[in-house]
């Protein structure tokens, strides 16, 4: 059970209030909740139901009766489910409990019962058993129609979905038209396998095609230079502009020969070249390619979109042409000239082609602002950073009545302290999702009393209140990070700001990837990292400890640190995109100014992540010190690659 954090006293008070029980205080009731699960897991029923009567005040109380409900739902009637549905409807229970039924009905073929309590936007699963529902009672007006939805998409559906989808190829509904469509919805996923299986289903010269596209998919420089694609055919066209798309994902330039080469054997409409030329140019781009910015200024005005303006700056910026840069800059819709990344660009060119009074007044317009650019543009003024803290005020009054009017904040709060991470936040966003600014700000502050400081950061910006800066970069786990940034030589507000940009402080966080805790490790990442600190080596379980973590994560950044010569720019972008990538990004020949060199990052995640990680180190620079260290400190340039 988690510990109460320092503080947390007025909180306590406020959720007392909205949950009375017969004498007994709420650790006491919280200490009960964990009996009764406990009861309830090893089969003793009497036990369970002594201390579910007791808690029936208890904010959890309907998370007790959901877990008998569950345990028991083969044998459980539809009135028992009816009634907690129609009891529990205000919480994150009643959809849970309602698809778990579901998928007990289909279990037991009672088709009826399940149309009964079969609501919409239900998961492909549960939409399948509902069409088979649908089937097996009759009910088949639009019954294929609707099959076909679900049928018409780039991957495979839930096998639940077989007894209704061999109605639907016995059906009109699937012919040659709609299985095309199917296969180029399966070959743009990826879905070679689903692609093949429905190619199976055409006649032999249509699958002849469908056999060449996949082909295209494997070797598409090949099966395009082979002449296999003719004659000029809609489909032939499909498959050859496919081919160049693949091709220039690994090779923009090996792609712009083959398309030279293409692009008159057949009768592209307009829109196809334009969509293709764009297409190379912003993957030569994307690959560093010295083609990019000839073919990008290239592109007729009816080709532009907002990428092509973004890349016309940045290979500009590459090539350090100060009037291009302005020049494109100028050129840019008025939404993206307001963004703070091309409006420091533009005043650093002005100043660079000699207007320096105006780029001296956009820089100083810049920072006035509180984010990477804005503290960049402070670098070069010699001024102090605009920090721009203000608390959000609030009254205790306030607090309470948002508790006594929203009671899924207080079962958040419960299960947030019962270590139940994953059902306070469903709670938390069921309780927070349509409150207005002012109560969503105010909901942030009581995360923020409670410890619950990644919540307290989703609800501020969900607020709009960025401001309030002790709320928004808290100082959880202090004594940690100051003691292992010092054993490494590492500043801490470097680490503090790797941690907020990689979990925003959640210390059971798991990324797709796999990535684990408050500095989102890579298992592989810290079983390395930890042999070389003569350290255990981690599980899982470890890794998501915060003070082991913290420990190898930090471990690791000072080796990134080590491998770039201290250089803290590249060792922030080797966290996250790995030391071998950042390897590949540094100049050519002769050093680049460190921030052009994160502007020109050609992996927006991590120049976004590098951006962030600097101007969090500033902030929290200024939380734990009073004053933010320029960032120019931390930002030598960026030396050239070795040979």
């Amino acid at each position: 059970m988690r510990l109460l954090p320092h503080g947390v006293l007025l909180a306590l008070v406020l959720i007392a209030a909205t949950a009375p029980a017969a004498g007994a205080t709420l650790a006491q009731q919280r200490q009960s909740f964990q009996d009764a699960r406990n009861a309830l897991q090893a089969g003793d029923l009497n036990r369970f139901r002594q201390l579910e009567h007791a808690l029936r005040h208890y904010p959890l109380y309907p998370y007790l009766r959901y877990y008998a409900l569950r345990r028991d739902l083969a044998h459980a009637r539809a009135d028992q489910i009816s009634h907690f549905l129609q009891t529990y409807d205000h919480t994150p229970l009643a959809p849970r409990l309602r698809r778990e039924w579901l998928d007990e009905l289909a279990r037991r073929r009672d088709w009826r019962e399940f149309l009964r309590f079969y609501r919409p936007d239900q998961p492909s699963r549960l939409r399948c058993f509902e069409l088979q529902a649908r089937l097996h009672t009759g009910r088949t007006k639009g019954l294929m129609k609707d099959a076909l939805k679900l049928w018409l998409v780039g991957h495979s559906q839930s096998h639940q979905c077989d007894p209704v989808f061999k109605d639907l190829y016995a059906s009109p509904y699937i012919n040659t038209k709609t299985l095309w469509e199917r296969i180029r919805l399966a070959i743009r996923e990826g879905n070679l396998t689903l692609a093949s299986f429905l190619g199976r289903r055409l006649g032999p010269r249509d699958r002849h095609w469908v056999e060449l596209w996949l082909k295209t998919y494997r070797r598409p420089a090949r099966i395009i230079r082979s002449g296999a694609l003719r004659p000029d055919l809609p489909i032939t066209r499909d498959i050859v502009l496919y081919g160049i798309g693949r091709l220039a994902r690994a090779d923009a330039a090996g792609a712009q020969q083959v398309w030279s080469t293409v692009r008159h054997r057949y009768r592209f409409s307009a829109a196809e070249v334009d969509h293709t030329e764009r297409m190379l140019a912003l993957r030569a781009a994307y690959q560093d390619q010295p083609q990019a910015r000839t073919w990008l200024d290239a592109l007729p005005a009816r080709a532009v979109d907002t990428r092509v303006r973004e890349w016309r700056v940045r290979t500009a910026l590459a090539a350090q042409d100060w009037k291009a840069v302005v020049h494109w800059i100028d050129a840019l819709g008025p939404d993206q000239r307001r963004d703070d990344t091309w409006r420091y660009w533009h005043a650093r060119a002005l100043d660079k082609i000699g207007r320096h009074a105006q780029a001296r007044r956009e820089l100083a317009d810049l920072a006035t602002e509180r984010n990477y650019h804005g503290f960049l543009a402070a670098d070069r003024l010699n001024w102090h950073y605009a920090m721009n803290d203000k608390p959000i005020r609030y009254t205790p009054k306030e607090l309470q009545r948002l508790l006594e009017n929203h009671p899924a904040l207080v079962r958040a709060r419960e299960l947030y302290y019962l270590d139940m991470n994953l059902d306070a936040r469903r709670e938390w966003y069921y309780g927070t999702h349509d409150l207005d600014s002012r109560k969503q700000a105010l909901a942030a502050v009581l995360a923020n009393q409670w410890g619950w400081h990644d919540q307290a950061i989703w609800s501020a910006a969900q607020s709009g209140k960025l401001d309030d800066l002790a709320l928004r970069f808290p100082l959880p786990y202090r004594k940690q990070i100051v003691t292992v940034s010092r054993q490494y030589g590492l500043d801490p507000s470097w680490v503090f700001g790797v941690v907020r940009q990689e979990s925003a402080f959640r210390e059971d966080a798991r990324s797709p990837a796999g990535a684990l805790g408050l500095m989102q490790l890579m298992p592989a990442t810290g079983r390395h990292t930890a042999r070389l600190l003569n350290r255990p080596r981690p599980d899982r379980l470890a890794l998501l400890q915060a003070e082991e973590n913290i420990r190898l994560g930090a471990g690791y950044l000072q080796r990134m640190l080590s491998r770039f010569n201290g250089n803290m720019v590249l060792a922030t972008a080797a966290y996250n995109a790995g030391p071998q990538r950042v390897q590949t990004w540094l100049p050519a020949k002769g050093s680049m100014p460190a921030d052009l060199w994160v502007d020109l990052i050609p992996f927006r995640e991590t120049r976004g992540y590098v951006r962030g990680v600097l101007a969090f180190t500033a902030v929290f620079d200024w939380r734990l010190h009073g004053a933010a260290t320029h960032l120019s400190r931390y930002m030598p340039p960026i030396p050239a690659a070795s040979p």
